[in-house]
């Protein structure tokens, strides 16, 4: 890219963008705090290229099988979040809470796409078409679930992810 010449960027989400390290922090959470992280910082890049003649595209993936992905790397590094945890921490999630928690860990694979060209493709769009778009949504779950999800208001994504979510012990 030169600044003379104007140039273009893709951005693309990552699920490890956010998460706070505690049990209760499972890959859906921080796929969907990772959202706004993102949005934001990839946002910010796009006005301040457009100065230079930069086109910065956002691609927003939806789940794809990868290490990132993988149910026993993710299992393993919460059962060591667990057994690093205090017993205060223990006691207000409960036993439950890390039984559930695990058993969704394990339907991750069922969720996660193995094509991982959809994100490829829109790569390729992105650096080599005439108009590229400014956002791009790959995956099944990116269009159906993940971006309606940010249109809603924020009181009924919240609602619909407690529904599915793992309650602790000792909630109120």
């Amino acid at each position: 890219m030169s600044d003379r010449e104007g140039g273009r960027a893709t951005e693309g989400q990552d699920v490890r963008q956010a998460g706070d390290g505690d049990p209760g922090c499972d890959q859906h959470r921080e796929h969907r705090c990772s959202h706004p992280v993102g949005e934001g910082a990839h946002g910010g890049q796009r006005r301040e290229l457009s100065h230079f003649g930069v086109k910065v595209a956002i691609i927003e993936p939806g789940f794809f099988k990868t290490f990132v992905t993988s149910t026993p790397v993710i299992s393993r590094n919460f059962q060591e979040a667990w057994e690093k945890a205090s017993p205060e921490v223990k006691e207000a999630y409960g036993e439950r809470f890390l039984a559930h928690s695990l058993k969704v860990i394990g339907l991750l694979d069922k969720m996660c796409s193995q094509d991982l060209s959809l994100v490829t493709n829109c790569m390729e769009h992105a650096l080599t078409a005439c108009h590229p778009r400014t956002r791009y949504s790959s995956g099944w779950d990116a269009k159906l679930i993940y971006l309606p999800m940010s249109y809603m208001p924020t009181f009924l994504v919240d609602a619909l992810v407690n529904l599915s979510s793992s309650r602790p012990a000792k909630a109120m």
